[in-house]
């Protein structure tokens, strides 16, 4: 296993568990899902812990929502301006 550090430092997560939890972000699109219903907004979730924990959480929230903005963008045929928009908004985030 591949460990990947998300980008507030604090948690660790493995690439198979990233690629699944976009995975089961794409499949909740292909479900009907909404976007608002991603299972990490869930108040139960909530860590009431240190930092490191909330930035597990929002790492898992980020690749559930990924997977299911990319789905979302090829059943509209958007996939190439949703990637676009992603990478513009990263240079721009890097170039603040």
């Amino acid at each position: 296993m591949i460990p990947f550090a998300d980008n507030l430092g604090g948690s660790r997560m493995t690439i198979e568990e990233l690629i699944d939890i976009q995975e089961a972000g794409s499949r909740a699109r292909v479900l009907g899902l909404k976007a608002h219903e991603n299972p990490y907004l869930a108040a139960h979730r909530t860590p009431t812990g240190d930092g490191s924990a909330l930035g597990d959480r929002l790492a898992r929230h980020d690749a559930w929502k990924f997977g299911w903005e990319a789905e979302d963008a090829s059943r509209e045929g958007r996939v190439v301006s949703h990637f676009q928009e992603l990478a513009s908004a990263k240079r721009r985030s890097h170039d603040a």
